[in-house]
C-alpha cells in the first residue's frame, strides 16, 4: 500500500460513512467524505486522491453514474464499490460495476479487513488480483 494513501469514501449512510472512515484511518489511510455522489465528484476534483469506495445506491445521483464519471476522467483511479441492495435501476449491481470498471465490489454487511484487503490491492499493482467481488 502507497504510505498514507488518500481515499475518497462516498456514502449517504452517515453512520456507516463514519465508522468506515474511523476504521481506514486507524489503518492508516487519510480518509476524505462526501455524503453522495455529486460531493464525490467535487472532491475528486478539487484534492489529489488515490482511490475510491462509493456507495452503489444513493439518492440522487448513484454510484453507477459516480463510476462512470470518474472512470471517464480518472481511468487509472482503483474504486471499490459497496452496495447493500442486489439491483440499482432493475440491473444487477455486480454486473453494473464489473462494466463500469470498478476493481472491486463488496456486499455489505462486510468485514472492515475486507474493504482494506481490497483497497491494499487496489493500491498496489504488483499484488496478485482475485475477481473482486466478495459476498
Amino acid at each position: 500500500m502507497r504510505q498514507c494513501a488518500r481515499i475518497c469514501l462516498i456514502d449517504d449512510d452517515i453512520y456507516l460513512r463514519d465508522a468506515l472512515a474511523l476504521a481506514l484511518r486507524e489503518h492508516g489511510f487519510d480518509v476524505k467524505l462526501a455524503p453522495g455522489a455529486v460531493a464525490g465528484l467535487d472532491l475528486l476534483e478539487r484534492e489529489h486522491i488515490d482511490a475510491v469506495v462509493t456507495d452503489m445506491s444513493m439518492p440522487g445521483t448513484s454510484g453507477v453514474q459516480l463510476i462512470a464519471e470518474a472512470r471517464t476522467r480518472w481511468p487509472a483511479m482503483p474504486i471499490i464499490a459497496i452496495s447493500g441492495v442486489s439491483h440499482v435501476d432493475g440491473v444487477s449491481v455486480i454486473d453494473s460495476a464489473r462494466v463500469l470498471g470498478a476493481n472491486a465490489l463488496l456486499a455489505k454487511p462486510f468485514r472492515v479487513a475486507e474493504l482494506i484487503a481490497l483497497l491494499e490491492e487496489a493500491l498496489n499493482p504488483a499484488a496478485p488480483h482475485g475477481d473482486g467481488v466478495r459476498n
